[in-house]
């Protein structure tokens, strides 16, 4: 009896193949969003503690806060936008967006007034 050599993979086995790579990149997409919204927030707290650090450098020159970033020689990073909403002599308070994210992050230092997501004086909080 002679033995036939099979060249190639069946149908079933192809499926099966295309069946556990259906499954591992179902699985893997969720953690990739994860992961992209998580590098938004850090971007995010990175740039407010950089213009916080900024500010204090002011303040301590000049004994005033400014909300002119080019006076700051601050530079946020593209695709986030950083408002001022509370700019005093005394005190300040910012709110952080990122164009490619719905989260917010913002900070109060001095006399400003509480900014939720931030809870505490000087801690960047975000949601």
């Amino acid at each position: 009896m002679r033995t036939r050599h099979r060249r190639g993979f069946s149908l079933v086995e192809l499926f099966v193949v295309l069946v556990v790579i259906g499954v591992l990149v179902g699985l893997a997409i969720p953690r990739y969003h994860s992961f992209k919204h998580r590098f938004y927030v850090a971007v995010m707290v990175s740039d407010l503690r950089n213009l916080a650090s900024d500010e204090e450098a002011y303040w301590s020159d000049r004994d005033s806060y400014s909300s002119d970033f080019v006076g700051l020689n601050f530079v946020p990073t593209q695709d986030v936008t950083i408002n001022f909403v509370t700019l005093t002599a005394s005190g300040w308070s910012a709110l952080a967006t990122h164009a490619r994210d719905s989260s917010t992050c913002a900070v109060y230092y001095g006399s400003a007034p509480v900014l939720p997501p931030a809870t505490v004086k000087t801690i960047i909080g975000c949601n």
